[in-house]
């Protein structure tokens, strides 16, 4: 089937596995938002470029990985806790959260028909209060967020999880994405992806 934004499905989809923010939801600038107050709290320059090409990395292996590479001393945990509940003062402050309608709308017409599934690096807690926000948590047959997996995306870990779950094959499934390392961690797990930023 082919969508109004263009994007085409072939009938050979077994089951669609969905990136969360800035796939379905768009509050990636809330979370770069986040990201560069709890910075600026430890005086560390984080920029919004430095998010959004490592967008999909959950905030704890982010941190670690942005303080290696830039040799900046931080306590993982506190700047763990406190980007996190930044986010849902940054969050709150926005409103309701935005839907992106074109993925939306192909979720809505597969969902009841095929196996759905989330796959994101956000906190169980943040993505279960955005999908609750957009009112289309129960879409879906599984929620995998960064605390129920050890390997965070570019591995494969998410993805194969959630075809697990619903018992399909990691090729006959088909993920949304809109960060880099989601789609390294679908071609990781043998999995056809679409870039959603060529669909907006």
């Amino acid at each position: 089937m082919k969508f109004s934004c263009g994007i085409e499905i072939s009938d050979e989809v077994k089951a669609l596995l969905f990136d969360l923010d800035g796939t379905l939801v768009d509050n990636m600038q809330l979370h770069i938002d986040a990201w560069i107050q709890t910075g600026t709290h430890f005086g560390l320059p984080i920029t919004a470029e430095m998010i959004e090409i490592n967008a999909g990395i959950p905030t704890r292996q982010l941190i670690v990985k942005l303080a290696s590479e830039n040799n900046w001393s931080i306590d993982t945990e506190d700047f763990t806790k406190l980007k996190q509940s930044t986010y849902r003062e940054v969050k709150a402050n926005a409103g309701p959260i935005k839907k992106i309608a074109p993925i939306i709308e192909i979720a809505q017409h597969y969902y009841g028909k095929i196996p759905m599934t989330i796959g994101t690096g956000s906190s169980r807690p943040n993505a279960i209060a955005a999908l609750e926000d957009a009112g289309i948590i129960d879409w879906f047959d599984i929620i995998i967020s960064a605390d129920d997996v050890q390997n965070p995306k570019p591995h494969p870990e998410v993805w194969l999880k959630g075809a697990n779950h619903i018992g399909v094959a990691p090729n006959e499934c088909l993920v949304f994405e809109d960060g880099e390392k989601g789609m390294d961690a679908a071609d990781a797990a043998g999995v056809p992806w679409i870039d959603v930023r060529k669909h907006l």
